[in-house]
């Protein structure tokens, strides 16, 4: 095995304490303002509505394995709101949305901090992971900000490469960069029918769960499961035996 590829939110990171009270109320502020500017002005209520229901829209779009861009989201809320679309207006706001979270509260868990040097030294890693609201280049910024950055030399975002997990071309994407196929690759993240599904599905001969945030039930079964990522030199060493 040559390559590690892992997930980013609730594998590497996750949402801090005040993330929500910090990030929820700016992107608000940011849809009323877009409302206002396109002579349609809405009460907060309105925009949460509009809002929740896009957010809807985009989770519908997920579970059936098809990326919906922000723009859309952002487009569908307005049209909720009776906002006439405006490309500019539409691709405006999404750039402020994605961008609210930037200098969020975001935690790393357990043992990244520490493993990810360590793994370093021994295989190619690469992110592989659905964006939301915040894309590819926030995530960046974020494994920069936690110091972990330079250790990754592939990525694959879903708003820079328009799929999601489970979809193979997600994993592959990411691969491509590092030159290497999914034969001599392990995967590692927290949701069975994504991360572990999505490896097997491209050929992974490994996929491991991390437990360290939360557990998530459903199949299919992964290789191992680890609650903290020190574990995984061990687990690695112990599948590569056999």
């Amino acid at each position: 095995m040559k390559a590690i590829t892992f997930d980013f939110w609730s594998t590497l990171m996750t949402a801090g304490e005040n993330y929500a009270e910090e990030v929820v109320p700016r992107r608000y502020e940011i849809l009323l303002a877009a409302s206002d500017e396109a002579g349609v002005p809405a009460g907060e209520a309105e925009v949460r509505d509009a809002w929740n229901q896009a957010t809807r829209k985009y989770n519908d779009a997920w579970l059936a394995g098809l990326h919906m861009p922000l723009e859309d989201r952002v487009a569908y809320a307005f049209k909720l709101l009776g906002i006439r679309y405006d490309p500019e207006l539409v691709a405006r706001t999404a750039r402020l949305l994605s961008q609210a979270a930037r200098d969020a509260d975001v935690v790393t868990l357990p043992g990244a901090r520490e493993a990810i040097p360590e793994l370093a030294r021994h295989y190619k890693l690469a992110v592989v992971s659905d964006t939301s609201v915040s894309g590819g280049d926030v995530i960046r910024h974020y494994l920069d900000r936690a110091g972990l950055l330079p250790y990754f030399s592939a990525f694959s975002f879903s708003n820079e490469t328009g799929v999601v997990k489970p979809n193979p071309r997600a994993f592959l994407a990411a691969l491509d960069q590092l030159g290497l196929p999914p034969a001599e690759a392990l995967h590692v993240g927290d949701i069975p029918r994504t991360d572990v599904g999505g490896a097997f599905d491209t050929g992974y001969p490994y996929a491991v769960l991390y437990t360290g945030h939360k557990e998530r039930e459903g199949g299919p079964e992964p290789s191992a499961r680890v609650g903290d990522h020190r574990q995984l030199l061990r687990q690695i060493e112990l599948l590569e035996a056999g």
